[in-house]
């Protein structure tokens, strides 16, 4: 019934959409203003108040009233009302979407850079680049076509996919799960379980990690997916601390890893690199000058990892570290082992 309801109203849009094009502007407006209409109510589904609906449309209360008769005259969309607010009734209407061109782009380079963390093929990029690119114009239709052609010949990791789809399906559910899982310093993977706070992929290590709590630990852990070895969806329910925010979880690390102590780093890109670390953000708190040599001093307020000092290394001499000490001496360490391994052959 939800799918009837849903493929209905789309066409009716659809419909709309047509006719708005050849009426005019102010239709096509009227149109895309009733699209944000249903968008917000779907957004928030304990409602929304109309002086609200109406400040985030950019138009009267009155008008935001005849909005909603023919939401639910013209389209069938099932609004209730009630103590001051306004909403969709769950579970009996699928919103339809469209995607002006910029968007799509979006969605399609959003699909590109998961691929390029994975190099895996996933049946859910592959799905959602074919949904896009029935509503694409041309030219970035065929792109995507060859996005999809590649991907259909990388590797196949199924249990991977089911892994991802399970913590998926655990995080927007509120369910626990169990998982084997293999931590670096294990000789045998171990038996947890944990309950999905979100869900992030790391550009640095090519990989998807979930952060959760973790029975175990009794704390809030990182995992990384691909570490996982079996996976069960459990019926025990979870609610995620209202106080839990992803984003400032994530804001002090340098990739995935946020347990360490936040301290003040400054990097010295030789000249020859000030141009990219200008224009470069690497880290949300990064800080770029550029020096009277042609230098550029780069300062960041993060936890430092392996991945941080990977990062320096890999840069060799245009790049020094001046603070903090002790991860100058870290990187200095790092480079007189590694003299020592070449001198040795």
């Amino acid at each position: 019934m939800l799918l009837d309801i849903g493929v209905i109203i789309y066409l009716k849009l659809d419909i709309s959409h047509e006719k708005a094009m050849r009426r005019g502007g102010k239709e096509y407006d009227r149109l895309a203003r009733l699209q944000r209409l249903i968008y917000i109510l779907n957004q928030n589904p304990g409602g929304i108040g109309p002086e609200e609906l109406a400040r985030q449309c950019g138009v009267t209360v009155r008008q935001i009233y005849r909005d909603r008769k023919a939401l639910e005259d013209q389209l069938n969309v099932p609004v209730w009302a009630g103590r001051g607010k306004w909403g969709i009734e769950p579970g009996l209407y699928l919103p339809p979407i469209s995607f002006t061109t910029p968007e799509a782009m979006t969605v399609f380079l959003a699909s590109r850079l998961l691929l390029a963390y994975s190099n895996a093929y996933n049946p859910s990029i592959v799905s959602t680049l074919t949904k896009l690119n029935s509503v694409v114009p041309g030219p970035l239709r065929d792109q995507i076509r060859k996005t999809i052609e590649w991907m259909e010949k990388q590797r196949r990791d199924a249990v991977f996919v089911h892994t991802l789809e399970t913590l998926a399906r655990a995080w927007i559910e509120g369910r626990r799960v169990k998982i084997l899982y293999w931590a670096l310093d294990d000789r045998i993977p171990k038996e947890r379980i944990i309950e999905p706070y979100f869900i992030q992929p790391a550009a640095w290590e090519h990989a998807n990690y979930v952060i959760a709590h973790c029975s175990l630990a009794d704390a809030i852990r990182v995992f990384k997916v691909e570490r996982i070895e079996r996976i069960q969806l459990l019926d025990e329910h979870y609610s995620i601390p209202a106080e839990f925010d992803a984003n400032e979880y994530l804001s002090p690390a340098w990739g995935i890893t946020v347990r360490d102590e936040i301290e003040t780093v400054k990097l010295k890109f030789a000249p020859e690199l000030a141009m990219i670390a200008e224009e470069t953000i690497w880290h949300p708190s990064q800080v770029t000058k550029l020096q009277p040599d042609g230098s550029a001093l780069v300062t960041m307020r993060l936890a430092i990892n392996i991945q941080l000092q990977a990062f320096i290394l890999g840069w060799g001499e245009k790049v020094e570290v001046l603070e903090p000490e002790s991860l100058r001496k870290d990187i200095v360490h790092t480079a007189r082992r590694m003299l020592e391994m070449y001198r040795a052959k």
